[in-house]
């Protein structure tokens, strides 16, 4: 059965038509099927971001859980314009024959929900080591004990809308995201971050929190986002 059939018309003419905050971000949680072949989904899809004025704000491999389990293997951060412009993405019949294909064979399972942030994708950008905090409540909170222990906020967002296509659930769907709230702090390296995130600094987390996941990955080079063939072209 292929997407088109899925396709729930009705959830996706109503988030059409919904009044959400603009622009849109869609932060991606994706643990990998085959890794290889989400470097070619990539690919493909990468002149319809462009179409659709699409920027990717930031990508990074998981390298450590420093509290709960880990969320993903890659984090994605992709900023619309409006939900509008997603599903000109997402609706397009090349993506729905093509790309879509190639992502359910790379994805085992997936979260992503449609978010809000005030912040420029511009610090973020700059960033090679982000600390992720995935939690529910007190964002205040959240940023203070972190900036406390030496990281500097770049990028927070907020769930404003979970993605709605198909008519059945999947693990590789966009499933809705289960922290409804996300930070991403800037720290130089892996040593200075995991240093700042003592043991009692990781239970205020959990206590303001409310049952917060922290995560520690490393900005992707654009080399290695590539298939490995194609990579070796930018070396």
């Amino acid at each position: 059965m292929g997407m088109l059939d899925q396709l729930d018309l009705d959830a996706v003419k109503r988030l059409y038509r919904a009044d959400l905050p603009a622009p849109v971000d869609v932060l991606n949680l994706i643990h990998f099927k085959d890794e290889e072949a989400y470097k070619w989904y990539g690919l493909l899809t990468l002149p319809l971001l462009k179409v659709v004025g699409a920027e990717v704000g930031w990508m990074g491999a998981h390298v450590a859980s420093l509290l709960g389990e880990s969320r993903a293997d890659e984090l994605l951060v992709v900023r619309y314009p409006n939900q509008r412009r997603f599903f000109g993405l997402a609706l397009n019949p090349y993506y729905m024959l093509v790309a879509n294909p190639q992502r359910m064979k790379a994805v085992r399972k997936f979260e992503a929900s449609f978010t809000h942030s005030f912040d420029s994708l511009d610090d973020l950008r700059r960033c090679k080591w982000v600390l992720a905090l995935h939690f529910h409540q007190a964002p205040d909170a959240v940023q203070s004990i972190v900036e406390s222990a030496g990281g500097k906020l770049v990028y927070q967002s907020n769930e404003t809308s979970p993605i709605v296509i198909s008519k059945r659930p999947h693990p590789a769907n966009t499933n809705p995201l289960v922290f409804k709230r996300t930070a991403l702090f800037r720290f130089e390296d892996q040593q200075s971050c995991e240093a700042a995130m003592r043991p009692e600094v990781v239970s205020q987390l959990q206590e303001a929190g409310g049952d917060a996941s922290v995560q520690l990955y490393r900005r992707v080079p654009r080399s290695k986002a590539l298939p490995a063939e194609l990579g070796k072209l930018l070396r």
